[in-house]
């Protein structure tokens, strides 16, 4: 969510600019934010999952953004679940057009992976397969997948669309077994794969930092936030 949240601190500076707001690059991820906070070292911490037992700090849901299936170059628009199911099982090896599909993983326990899983039980199985593969891309987050995915001719992995909006991808956005998705679609619940994020705060949050948590819980930024395919959390 880096380039959402940068738009958002320059926005909300607009307002307030007395206040710089740092947005940490490269991410550290959701265990290393978590653990950067609770050290002192965050004001706020954004989160892909709720805290787990133990984790110190108070989870506040902010915004959900369809997770896709994204490709450079692949000459499709939509797959069907066992399209994706011979994909990643390595029974499908070529695109429309004779170029080679190049598939990129997430980590086994990465949210991505488990959204991915559950379209089909066929889908599980052969994500499974291709987990054991040694001959595959992994990319270590949400940054990194867009950055391998745009690499790779061919290509074809999980994305949010928040990010490929916000990052301006040329990335194709694909549906899946005929449905498309949108921020419309998730409210609507026709598109069921999504991505969730928690913003995370300890009870020693500063004022400055108080007032940048409440705004980016407010009408103006859950209102700029959709225009980049993220919804606000109900």
């Amino acid at each position: 969510m880096t380039p959402l949240l940068k738009k958002l601190g320059e926005e909300y500076k607009k307002r307030n600019p007395s206040v710089d707001v740092v947005v940490m690059h490269p991410p550290i991820g959701t265990a290393g934010g978590i653990r950067a906070l609770a050290g002192g070292k965050l004001d706020i911490a954004l989160s892909g999952r709720n805290l787990k037992p133990g984790e110190v700090g108070q989870a506040y849901p902010w915004l959900q953004t369809p997770l896709i299936l994204a490709t450079n170059g692949g000459k499709t628009k939509g797959l069907s679940s066992k399209d994706i199911a011979d994909i990643y099982a390595g029974r499908k090896t070529t695109w429309d057009g004779g170029a080679q599909v190049r598939v990129v993983m997430r980590g086994v326990a990465e949210t991505e992976t488990a959204a991915l899983r559950s379209i089909s039980p066929e889908v599980d199985v052969a994500v499974g397969e291709a987990l054991k593969r040694n001959d595959l891309p992994i990319a270590e987050n949400d940054l990194d997948a867009m950055e391998v995915l745009t690499r790779i001719s061919g290509s074809i992995g999980t994305a949010t669309l928040g990010l490929v909006k916000a990052d301006h991808s040329r990335l194709t956005v694909l549906s899946i077994d005929g449905k498309v998705p949108s921020v419309k679609a998730l409210e609507s619940g026709a598109y069921p794969w999504k991505r969730d994020y928690f913003l995370v705060t300890t009870p020693a949050i500063k004022p400055a930092a108080v007032s940048f948590l409440n705004y980016l819980r407010s009408a103006p930024a859950l209102k700029l936030a959709r225009e980049f395919e993220y919804l606000a959390t109900r």
